[in-house]
């Protein structure tokens, strides 16, 4: 009997509000929308690739500008609110500490990986390359805006990303993106 009301009171502290669960939607279908952007940007590239050249088509060219800017302003929202909800969370007298504290573990990894992003894109930025950078886990994916790379480019981009972000040269994705 005493486990069971240990389980109840432990599913009691992870239920999660209305307006919580409405606020997890919205940042799922807004993640939905940005994964799709970033597919669009990758098939782009991969046709970039196909061509052998490490020259974009002319029928390939993306506005990267408003692309670039775009994208940066919707993961500066999605980190917010995804900060947002973790904080709530933490904040939660309801929440079980057990339950606090792995939310104090996800805010400390979302600083950590924004901080990352952030870092990677100005180094890229001071060797002369506009970027977007994603981790996610052990893995990151580099967009650059460019029409073609060459291997010191590839190589610098994935030196600066194993160093600051710790991730394997074998899990770094380099997208190049017409200008």
């Amino acid at each position: 009997m005493k486990s069971h009301s240990a389980m109840r009171r432990f599913h009691e502290s992870l239920e999660i509000t209305k307006s919580a669960k409405k606020q997890i939607w919205q940042v799922l279908v807004f993640l939905l929308i940005v994964a799709g952007l970033l597919y669009y940007v990758s098939t782009k590239a991969i046709d970039v690739v196909g061509l052998g050249t490490g020259e974009a088509p002319a029928g390939a060219l993306v506005d990267t500008e408003d692309f670039f800017a775009e994208f940066r302003l919707a993961r500066e929202k999605v980190q917010k609110e995804q900060m947002d909800l973790v904080k709530k969370v933490m904040e939660d007298k309801n929440a079980s500490p057990e339950v606090r504290d792995e939310a104090h573990l996800r805010y400390l990894d979302l600083v950590d990986a924004i901080g990352k992003e952030l870092r990677i894109e100005g180094i890229l930025k001071a060797k002369g390359m506009d970027s977007l950078v994603f981790l996610s886990g052990d893995s990151c994916t580099v967009v650059i805006k460019t029409t073609a790379l060459s291997e010191k480019d590839v190589a610098q981009i994935g030196d600066a990303v194993r160093r600051i972000a710790r991730v394997s040269l074998q899990n770094i994705t380099v997208i190049p993106t017409p200008k």
